[in-house]
């Protein structure tokens, strides 16, 4: 009998809850209002997979300053440290080589979004974010006849092919420290499957400057004839993008 009264009134406390929940639908609408803070993950139907959000893989976060407008921030944070040691340390014809890289990279996006009427569950918006960026790197390449010590770019060792068939090695500068500066214009949608829960599409059209930062090389030892290479780019774009994969957040 006892276990008969528990189980009804589980059943009616659930009831209730459910009518609550309704009730509250009903009054407040399935979309996000002034004070929600939203966030989200970006889902791939065609790789299974989630990630982070949108182009420059960052954490992206919503804030509701009226039930309509809203304010857009992405923070997206990059830390490497990686060391490789290689070679034939025995021999006459012995060898050992080391290659030693750190890098940290730093993108921020803020941005704000008007939304529209739209229905029940779908809130269409625009928006428009800016967006900064810079990243440094450092790098250690350490040989039996030299050190090289980099900042602001990699040496890579690139193989090419030769016309018989065979491989050679070189090593190339890559420039990898930068700062950048990027605006967008963003258009996408939330559809609210339930109060709080929504899938949804962006996209955007953008300008992109982005200055790779004057490689700076120091050779101790016999230099290989690296130290003298100089390089100073920046690339500029202006493109449409599409965030790849469905939007799924959750409005707190």
């Amino acid at each position: 009998m006892k276990r008969i009264l528990t189980a009804a009134l589980l059943l009616g406390v659930a009831r209730i809850a459910c009518a609550q929940t309704t009730a509250d639908t009903e009054t407040e609408g399935f979309k996000s209002r002034k004070g929600n803070f939203v966030t989200e993950l970006n889902f791939n139907p065609f790789k299974g997979n989630f990630s982070l959000n949108n182009a420059l893989n960052q954490i992206k976060g919503r804030y509701f300053v009226q039930d309509d407008l809203a304010l857009r921030l992405g923070v997206g944070i990059n830390v490497l440290d990686s060391a490789a040691n290689y070679g034939k340390p025995y021999g006459t014809t012995g060898f050992f080589n080391s290659n030693d890289r750190k890098g940290t990279e730093f993108d921020f996006n803020f941005g704000i979004e008007k939304h529209f009427k739209g229905t029940r569950r779908l809130s269409p918006y625009i928006g428009f974010d800016l967006s900064i960026g810079t990243k440094s790197t450092k790098q250690s390449f350490s040989t039996s006849s030299y050190t090289m010590d980099l900042k602001n770019a990699w040496m890579e060792i690139v193989y090419q092919p030769t016309n018989n068939g065979g491989y050679y090695s070189n090593m190339q500068l890559v420039p990898n420290g930068y700062t950048r500066f990027g605006a967008y214009a963003v258009a996408g949608f939330d559809f609210y499957v339930s109060k709080g829960l929504y899938v949804g599409y962006e996209f955007n059209l953008g300008y992109l400057n982005t200055k790779y930062k004057k490689p700076d090389i120091t050779v101790t030892g016999t230099d290989p004839g690296y130290a003298s290479y100089v390089s100073e780019n920046k690339t500029k774009s202006f493109k449409s993008s599409l965030v790849n994969g469905v939007r799924v957040g959750y409005a707190f």
